[in-house]
């Protein structure tokens, strides 16, 4: 092996044309230069660990506190259902009114959070964002068209929260069973 490495040419390393050459090692540090570094080191280390700590409490306290915003812009409308509930003698068709207008009130504020519903019905049927659970004689609309909704999809600032459930028209001698005439 000594004998291949006297026989290899040995390339001389040339710095490149206007590169500047990498200083000498610093010379051994002093015992009081060293014994700093540790001590810095051992402040950066524990700071480190203090950091990583706080960050854990505040990741643990946005999970437990993090829905309090939308928490307090709900509850104004339980007050308004409980009333709702409390009321003697209202007749049927007053309280499903004021349950539609807390309905309304409560879909307004959540749209300040980011919530959008989706409108599915005469949409064509997209699985993206519709669930289809059944298909329905067509009854004029087009086939693949939705035509009823079982439940309400919603989006999150643009982003698919729940998906609509749907009966999509089918070709118009199509039972809902999924079997012909």
């Amino acid at each position: 092996m000594e004998d291949k490495e006297r026989e290899a040419p040995h390339e001389e390393i040339v710095p490149a044309e206007g590169a500047v050459e990498s200083p000498e090692p610093p010379e051994p540090a002093g015992p009081d230069e060293v014994e700093d570094l540790r001590t810095r080191l051992a402040y950066l280390t524990a700071e480190f660990d203090n950091f990583r700590k706080r960050a854990a409490r505040e990741r643990e306290a946005q999970a437990a506190f993090g829905n309090e915003r939308v928490l307090q812009a709900v509850l104004p409308f339980l007050d308004n259902l409980e009333r709702a509930m409390g009321q003697p003698g209202a007749s049927a068709e007053s309280i499903l009114d004021g349950v539609r207008m807390t309905r309304d009130t409560l879909l307004a504020e959540l749209r300040k959070f980011g919530l959008e519903p989706l409108s599915a019905v005469g949409s064509a049927f997209d699985p993206s964002v519709h669930e289809a659970i059944g298909v329905l004689p067509g009854g004029g609309a087009p086939e693949g068209t939705v035509v009823a909704e079982a439940r309400k999809g919603y989006l999150l600032n643009g982003r698919l929260l729940r998906s609509a459930q749907v009966m999509v028209a089918g070709p118009s001698g199509e039972r809902p069973d999924g079997q012909g005439d």
